[in-house]
């Protein structure tokens, strides 16, 4: 049966009333993002899951493939079938309701800590070129008896080949849970230790280091330390640079 765009709020939770005064809380997350972005750029939008649309949308155009800010806005969910590929848009479904399904069955006080990671096409409106993102959320508010109420998407650009990479990151203990497409669920993965020479190399980016500096400083072959800093990201989880020194500050690594 082919899916549409309703379909995403399926595993949702029945949840109470939130009167339109609720709504003030979000406002004080919205202006400190506002004016982040003014010096980062950043391309995100606030998803509402209980009106079942998009609250807000930055005007950044990375995600928003051809369309304006209000159209995207407008749009809510209607935009993923317009400007996802049919192969990336049934993972999203997949990845959805095991998304859910793992948030559901974490204690309430923990559910605010799961942040999902993936990666998938965008379409422009236009020219119909492809671009892979790399699209994170996380919880932004919850309801009192800790049901989903808002996220907050973060959209770059994709370092990989190919669209998935699906995981979960609980940030108050940093575990990760890959996604098995065969049983349309969450599973813990045994992290990786970095090797000494790894946790060098990470030092070194996490100080803005380029690769010949971080070659001549640990006096190894540029190529190598190429090879260590893919290491690292896989081993992390990682598609940037500033994720994996997110991560390894997070897990005291360095």
């Amino acid at each position: 049966m082919q899916k549409n765009s309703s379909d995403f709020f399926n595993p949702i939770q029945q949840t109470k009333y939130i009167a339109g005064d609720n709504y003030s809380k979000i406002e004080h997350y919205l202006h400190a993002l506002q004016a982040i972005s003014k010096v980062c750029n950043l391309s995100y939008y606030i998803i509402d899951y209980y009106r079942k649309s998009f609250y807000y949308v930055s005007p950044n155009p990375l995600f928003l493939s051809g369309y304006t800010q209000e159209e995207v806005l407008k749009l809510g969910f209607d935009f993923y079938p317009l400007c996802v590929p049919n192969e990336d848009l049934e993972l999203l479904f997949t990845l959805n309701d095991a998304g859910f399904d793992f948030f559901y069955k974490l204690p309430v006080n923990r559910r605010e800590k799961a942040t999902i990671s993936y990666d998938f096409c965008l379409q422009h409106k236009v020219n119909k070129s492809l671009i892979r993102i790399n699209h994170k959320l996380a919880p932004l508010l919850l309801t009192d008896d800790g049901n989903i109420w808002m996220t907050i998407c973060l959209v770059t650009l994709s370092s990989r080949k190919t669209s998935g990479d699906v995981h979960i990151i609980m940030q108050d203990d940093m575990s990760r849970y890959d996604l098995n497409e065969s049983k349309d669920s969450f599973e813990l993965t045994q992290q990786k230790n970095l090797t000494k020479k790894e946790i060098e190399v990470l030092k070194c980016i996490a100080i803005g280091e380029k690769i010949k500096d971080i070659a001549k400083k640990l006096d190894i072959s540029e190529s190598t330390v190429k090879n260590h800093k893919t290491n690292i990201f896989k081993k992390i989880g990682a598609n940037t640079a500033a994720e994996a020194v997110f991560f390894a500050g997070k897990q005291n690594i360095i």
